[in-house]
């Protein structure tokens, strides 16, 4: 698979999992639910139509609790734990 395509998927599942948040879909391993509950989501996403929702919805149904984790790899891809801008950008910073 090409990095863009790969990229794209990313996106679709940071964005399938703002979405799920944000319209309070309950957290669930089960990724026929979250197919359901990402089916309004695919209709007003104008790129979701390019990556298989079921796809989505399976790398959704396996992302662990708590926050920092992202979708990196595409469809085989996996979560990984990254530190959010604000704890990097103080992580940097030398003191005065």
């Amino acid at each position: 698979m090409s990095s863009s395509r790969a990229a794209l998927f990313d996106l679709a599942v940071a964005r399938a999992d703002a979405y799920t948040r944000r319209a309070r879909v309950p957290p669930s391993d089960d990724p026929a639910a979250l197919t359901q509950a990402l089916e309004v989501w695919q209709l007003k996403t104008r790129f979701a139509s390019r990556v298989p929702l079921e796809v989505v919805a399976r790398a959704l149904a396996a992302r662990p609790a708590g926050e920092g984790w992202v979708w990196r790899g595409g469809p085989e891809g996996e979560w990984r734990l990254e530190a959010p801008p604000e704890a990097t950008r103080e992580a940097d910073r030398t003191p005065d």
